[in-house]
């Protein structure tokens, strides 16, 4: 992270008088992926594309963010969760990564270019008390093509869901453990 010194910027001294050296941490700077996440989200919003100036585009972080790697998710019964990612969400695992070489049980599965981590571990988390509303607590957020589909996937399996408040095309769900997730279509 940048860091800079403002000589001139007038701070309240111990006397109450004179000038000091402060130390200003810089902004996080999206990444290009991020940018272009952000674009796409603005033209849907608002009916436009947003250009990035050539300035916005190049300011990467010096340790160089690509992308969304993975999300880890706690499950109690890999099965049990598998036949909700893999066989109702039709996700597919990626089987070059390892599951042998982890003190739990997992399985890793493609999202797009990225991937679901399922660990089967306790879950720190309560499960009850939560939002009824996925939208209200931490969540996934899945891009889908078809909501309306995936809205009759859930309604055949009994899965509860709410819209999105917004009156976006968005659904939110809980897996079988109790994590909130979220489709949005694009």
């Amino acid at each position: 992270m940048a860091m800079r010194c403002l000589s001139s910027l007038p701070l309240l001294s111990a006397s109450g008088s004179g000038k000091a050296c402060a130390v200003v941490r810089a902004h996080h700077t999206p990444s290009a992926a991020a940018h272009r996440r952000i674009r796409t989200h603005m033209s849907v919003a608002t009916g436009g594309e947003q250009a990035l100036t050539a300035k916005e585009q190049s300011q990467e972080p010096d340790y160089g963010v690509v992308s969304m790697h993975h999300v880890g998710i706690l499950c109690e019964n890999l099965e049990r969760s598998m036949a909700f990612y893999q066989d109702l969400l039709g996700l597919k695992v990626n089987p070059a990564r390892p599951n042998d070489k982890l003190p739990y049980r997992g399985a890793w599965l493609w999202v797009g270019s990225e991937m679901i981590h399922l660990m089967e571990l306790p879950n720190p988390d309560p499960l009850t008390g939560r939002p009824e509303h996925g939208g209200r607590d931490r969540h996934t957020c899945i891009a889908i093509r078809d909501v309306l589909k995936l809205k009759e996937i859930f309604d055949k399996a009994g899965i509860s869901y709410t819209l999105s408040k917004s009156g976006r095309p968005a659904i939110f769900a809980r897996d079988p453990d109790g994590n909130a997730l979220e489709f949005t279509q694009v």
